[in-house]
C-alpha cells in the first residue's frame, strides 16, 4: 500500500469535481438502493460522472448483477481484491471517491488506500492513512451518512467560504 505514499491528495470545491467514485456493500438491499438514488441525483442534478462498485458477499449475486462489482470469492487469502473491476476502480482518477461501507472491511481499506482519487472519504474507520476525510457517524444510516456528505462537500473548500476574521 506505500505504492501512492507520493500522490498528490488534495480536496477542491464539489462544484468543481466532476468525477466521482462509490464503493459500497451491495449484499445490503437497502444500502443499494440508498446509494443508486445517490448516483442518480449526482448525475441528474449536479452533472457528475460517477462511477460505483459493488461488494457482494457471496458469487451468486454477483452473475446477476448490472453493475460492476467483486465478491468474497474475488479476495485473496489476506483479504486483497483480485478482480479487474476492482483494478479499473482503483486506477481511475476521481475527484472524489467514498466508501460507503458502515464498517471497517480491510479489502474496502485497501481499494481506499490504494485509489489514485484526489480526495478519499469514509465513515467509521480508525484506518487516517486510506482517507483525507473519515466521517464517524452514531446514526449507522445510510440517508443520514449522505445528509453528511452533501453537507461536508458543499460546505468544504467551496468558493464562497472566505475566511472569517478572527
Amino acid at each position: 500500500m506505500q505504492k501512492n505514499k507520493g500522490l498528490e491528495r488534495s480536496s477542491l470545491p464539489f462544484s468543481q469535481a466532476n468525477r466521482i467514485g462509490i464503493l459500497f456493500n451491495a449484499s445490503n438491499k437497502t444500502q443499494e438502493d440508498c446509494v443508486m438514488k445517490y448516483v442518480d441525483r449526482l448525475r441528474n442534478k449536479h452533472k457528475k460522472i460517477v462511477t460505483y462498485i459493488g461488494f457482494f458477499n457471496n458469487k451468486e449475486e454477483t452473475k446477476v448483477s448490472l453493475f460492476k462489482n467483486y465478491s468474497l470469492n474475488d479476495l485473496s487469502w489476506i483479504l486483497i481484491p483480485k478482480n479487474e473491476d476492482v483494478n479499473i476502480f482503483k486506477t481511475e482518477p476521481f475527484d472524489i471517491v467514498i466508501n460507503f461501507f458502515e464498517k471497517p472491511l480491510i479489502h474496502g481499506d485497501y481499494i481506499m488506500t490504494l485509489s489514485k482519487a484526489r480526495f478519499r472519504i469514509g465513515r467509521n474507520t480508525e484506518n487516517t492513512d486510506a482517507y483525507e476525510l473519515i466521517i464517524n457517524e452514531k446514526k449507522k444510516d445510510d440517508a443520514h451518512f449522505i445528509g453528511l456528505l452533501d453537507t461536508y462537500l458543499k460546505t468544504f473548500n467551496e468558493e464562497s467560504n472566505d475566511p472569517q476574521p478572527a
